[in-house]
């Protein structure tokens, strides 16, 4: 009875050994596929008001008659003296992408806005009316929507770029933010002295465009920019992207002026458009 006793209980001890033995191959297996799983795919993490409200803030300059404008779901840093906005800046999310709301297309001027432009200032001018914040970015409110035609979101904008490099670059602001749950996106015009103008020589007709994009949810953070010609805008992406030092440089803006300093510089000096399309 012993011998018997003896044998069972070897054998349950290699039956408990073997189970613990694969228990640990299971935990070590699982272990490293979540450290390869972090580094191979962005670790998202939620943007609290705050820093949303922080990293949204863009340092203009002094004598480029800048105003602040707020609406539903953008800001609008208007230039009274030149009929079109410094910088347009707003946060698109995951949620944001898919919407009822219907496209206007009735272009109003703001009247608590000193310096814009009427719609009819453009009439004749052979420019489009061009959207900063995209009316694709904001389906999901109706009130949104409809902001997005105030003159004060609008810019002498020539159809070969409205229509073609800078609406498929928009496009590929959706795909990102699908994918990295939030962008915060600064868009303006860059004006040179020579421009033309219409509207009486009261707006200017920009030389190019400008965008700034921040990740914020992802880990580490990353920011690109571009800048495209107001003209035909064909070529691959990579044929317009520029590190944001570049787009502070022709602009005189500052982004992100509340970040670290090295943050900044880890941001703003480099131009890793890999980063974006990996």
């Amino acid at each position: 009875m012993n011998k018997q006793i003896k044998r069972l209980w070897q054998r349950w001890g290699d039956t408990v050994r073997f189970l613990l033995w694969g228990l640990t191959v299971a935990l070590v297996c699982f272990l490293l596929c979540k450290v390869v799983m972090n580094n191979n795919a962005p670790h998202l993490v939620p943007l609290n008001e705050g820093g949303r409200d922080s990293l949204m803030t863009v340092g203009v300059p002094r004598g480029m008659n800048d105003t602040l404008v707020r609406y539903d779901a953008f800001m609008i840093h208007f230039n009274s003296g030149r009929g079109i906005a410094n910088c347009a800046a707003y946060e698109l999310t995951r949620g944001e992408l898919n919407g009822t709301a219907e496209r206007g297309n009735e272009f109003t001027a703001d009247p608590g806005v000193k310096g814009c432009p009427l719609p009819g200032d453009y009439a004749g001018s052979g420019f489009d009316r061009g959207h900063l914040v995209p009316a694709a970015d904001l389906k999901w409110n109706e009130a949104a929507m409809r902001q997005s035609f105030l003159m004060t979101n609008v810019a002498p904008m020539h159809k070969a770029l409205n229509e073609g490099g800078w609406a498929k670059l928009e496009e590929k602001l959706r795909e990102w933010t699908q994918r990295d749950s939030a962008l915060l996106v600064f868009t303006g015009p860059i004006v040179a002295t020579s421009d033309t103008t219409l509207a009486g020589g009261r707006v200017p007709v920009p030389s190019s465009y400008y965008k700034v994009v921040l990740a914020p949810c992802v880990r580490p953070v990353r920011a690109i920019a571009f800048i495209y010609p107001n003209g035909h805008s064909g070529g691959r992406l990579r044929q317009y992207a520029v590190s944001i030092d570049e787009v502070e440089s022709v602009t005189g803006m500052d982004f992100f002026p509340y970040l670290p300093a090295t943050e900044q510089h880890r941001l703003e000096s480099p131009v890793n458009l890999d980063a974006w399309l990996n």
